[in-house]
This record gives structure tokens, C-alpha cells and sequence, in this order.
């Protein structure tokens, strides 16, 4: 939306199952956010129903996550820009929830909600994205979700995303030090937990564990949505 005073990225990739539902519920926000989807050149009908929901349309380079997200910012006309996974279902408040949440901050995050899975799956992944994230709070480690962020824009012009990969902790690593950070409770995001389908704490592993210890051997990762 025009003049909007926030503007929302979603990255998607041969996302037709739940690009819809995504955009249409951003699209019934409270306060209606520019929608930006940047595109990783799917093959599927993603950009045929992007373009219903949309006000812009852009294309990656081709080079992981971050590139997406840099080229999304980059294309945001509000002051504040937030993230979201396609496979979302924001509320209707969470862009005022953002907005109200952002003052002295440079970077907000959220709770994500499985709104999908079995209850095991749910209570672990509320454990992990929520109870934690508030623990960490309370001794000075802000965390932030790359499902559920948002930033002044501002901030993201001397802070740009570098990582291919774990690129949301990487970004709160490097913003701590700023102590603009804040994860807020209040701000929670329904998301699908169907990248934990193989088992939670293997993918826990897999992702958070072995893709730590890469980034800090310094080991190239094939970046990804």
C-alpha cells in the first residue's frame, strides 16, 4: 500500500501451497503494509498469485537468503521494514504490533506459533521459538526470528544481511551490541513447522548445530528459504 508506514518482505520459492494465504492475511491488517514478495525464480504458479496481493514483485540473485532479504529492504518505501515466511498466518494486529513495539528500537522479533504438527511438535516448538527466546531476554540476549522480524530501515542500511545461512542469529549477534534489540512476547506469528517433519530436535541439529559449527569453520552452505 502507498505511503504505508511499514513495509512487509516475503522471500518465497515455488510457494503456491501457501503464498495466498500469506498475502491476503498481511492484506487484511489493521495497518496495511506495502507487500513486497522477492522472488528466488520459482517454477510453480508463486508470482501468477503474488501478483494478485502484491504492490511489488522483484527477483533475487540467486545467492541465498540474505541476497532475498537485501533486495527486498533495499525496494521498501516505509521506514520501518518487517519480515515474514510465507507459510504465515499474521494476525491482524501484527503490524501494529510492530510499529507500537518498534520506538527506540532498530530491531524487533517475536514468538513463532506452530499452527500445524502434532501437539508434541507444537509444545517443542513453542519451547524453542518462545520460552527460550524470553529467557535469553532477561540476561541481555535479545534473539531475533527470521520468520518474525523487523527493523527501521535505516538500521538495515548499515547492518545488511551477510549470511547464507542462521543470517536472523548472525543479524542479532551483530545488533546486541547496538542494545536496540528487543524480542517482544506480545508479538507472535502462526507459522508452519513443516521444516521439523523429519523430527524436531534432528532438524534443531542438523540446522542450528551443525550450520553453527560450519559458519565458524568457515565452511561454504548452500543458502536456501
Amino acid at each position: 500500500m502507498k505511503n504505508s508506514p511499514i513495509s512487509v518482505i516475503v522471500c518465497t520459492l515455488n510457494e503456491e501451497k501457501y503464498i495466498k494465504n500469506c498475502l491476503t492475511r498481511l492484506k487484511a491488517q489493521k495497518i496495511v503494509p506495502e507487500i513486497i514478495v522477492v522472488d528466488g525464480h520459482s517454477k510453480d504458479n508463486t508470482i501468477k498469485i503474488a501478483k494478485k496481493y502484491a504492490d511489488k514483485i522483484v527477483y533475487d540473485n540467486k545467492d541465498g537468503i540474505s541476497d532475498a532479504r537485501n533486495v527486498g529492504w533495499k525496494k521498501a518505501s516505509a521506514k520501518i521494514v518487517a519480515f515474514c515466511d510465507c507459510d504465515s498466518r499474521p494476525d491482524p494486529d501484527w503490524t501494529e504490533k510492530i510499529i507500537k513495539n518498534m520506538k527506540d528500537n532498530i530491531a524487533i522479533s517475536g514468538p513463532l506459533i506452530s499452527y500445524d504438527g502434532t501437539k508434541s511438535m507444537k509444545k517443542k516448538f513453542r519451547v524453542w521459538t518462545d520460552f527460550f527466546p524470553r529467557f535469553a531476554k532477561k540476561i541481555g540476549y535479545n534473539c531475533i526470528w527470521g520468520a518474525n522480524m523487523a527493523f527501521k530501515k535505516s538500521s538495515l542500511k548499515k547492518y545488511p544481511f551477510e549470511l547464507k545461512f542462521l543470517e536472523d542469529f548472525y543479524m542479532s549477534k551483530r545488533l546486541r551490541k547496538t542494545k536496540k534489540v528487543s524480542f517482544v512476547k506480545s508479538l507472535k506469528l502462526p507459522v508452519s513447522s513443516r521444516r521439523f517433519t523429519s523430527g524436531f530436535h534432528r532438524a534443531c541439529f542438523k540446522y542450528y548445530v551443525i550450520g553453527g559449527l560450519k559458519i565458524v569453520l568457515g565452511i561454504k552452505t548452500k543458502g536456501y528459504y
